[in-house]
């Protein structure tokens, strides 16, 4: 569409932003609320632990041990795709890092995981014990963030890419051999429950040089629950200190988003343009697994 008064221009692209700042507002309470009830449940596992082991008259073993958990995390499979940094042509085509056809791009993804653990352990089958367990895994590109600059042509773009996010809270069972009083070793298995969330991606691109454009482009990605598993193994020491090998499958589901792009362009002769995108998409699954390493402190 065409319009010949730029306050028509600004109005629809502020009631975008508004409209969109309300819809984000929405989406993170219900976030929120989906977060709330996960750490309740959790909460309520690690309760009935406690409750019992309340209830037991030996107090030479530790009915339960907490700890937490620090570390790095590295995506695998298509998980692990990088983007390609191709603005704009390429980015909407190929970013995305569940996109298996990527052929070029580094692999730049870093990652930072922090968890905490309940384990409650069984009366007489010795190093046995039930875990629960609750981990933020957040994942992005280490260029998350670009911002280029052309003085000569009077160029700004900003790209923001986005960061994943997996909230797993499960389940299972670990067990601990000790080789002597200061060293043992320890594997685990847990089964749950995942909040997924994908932040936005974002495009901004202003030129002032010859002729006045705009691009705003942005893609939100709807959160969604999975179901996932992990499976560990590691060493302690002096039954304080821990460092473990984690390998984390979190599922493998669709991605929907939505795709909003504005573009406001003036040329040469004066004549003023405004073309307005909005629209739902639906991405391949995205197989969310990584390998983890991370040092605990057991308490």
């Amino acid at each position: 569409m065409k319009y010949n008064n730029i306050d028509a221009v600004v109005g629809v692209y502020i009631i975008f932003k508004l409209k969109n700042q309300t819809k984000i507002q929405i989406k993170m309470k219900k976030t929120f609320k989906k977060l709330a009830c996960m750490a309740m449940v959790a909460s309520l596992g690690v309760g009935a632990i406690m409750a019992q082991d309340t209830q037991t008259t030996n107090s030479d073993s530790k009915k339960v041990e907490y700890s937490i958990h620090l570390g790095a995390s590295t995506p695998l499979g298509s998980f692990g795709q990088a983007p390609s940094h191709e603005f704009p042509v390429e980015f909407f085509n190929t970013k995305l890092s569940w996109n298996d056809d990527i052929t070029y791009g580094d692999a730049d993804f870093v990652g930072a995981n922090i968890g905490v653990k309940a384990k409650y352990n069984i009366s007489g089958l010795k190093g046995l014990g039930i875990i629960a367990t609750a981990d933020v895994l957040f994942n992005t590109a280490a260029d998350f963030y670009i911002k280029e600059v052309d003085e000569d042509e009077d160029d700004l773009t900003e790209y923001f890419y986005s960061a994943y996010i997996n909230i797993p809270v499960m389940v299972g069972a670990n067990y601990n051999y000790s080789i002597n009083d200061k060293v043992s070793i320890w594997g685990e298995a847990a089964v749950g429950a995942n909040l997924r969330i994908i932040t936005s991606d974002i495009f901004d691109y202003k030129r002032s040089y010859g002729m006045d454009i705009i691009d705003y482009t942005e893609i939100n990605y709807d959160n969604c629950f999975t179901l996932g598993f992990q499976a560990g193994l590691g060493i302690m020491l002096k039954n304080k200190y821990s460092i473990g090998l984690h390998y984390y499958n979190l599922g493998n589901k669709a991605v929907t988003e939505k795709y909003t792009e504005i573009i406001d362009f003036t040329n040469a002769s004066g004549h003023h343009y405004v073309n307005i995108i909005d629209e739902p998409r639906t991405k391949p699954p995205l197989k969310t697994t990584m390998l983890l390493i991370r040092f605990g402190y057991h308490f």
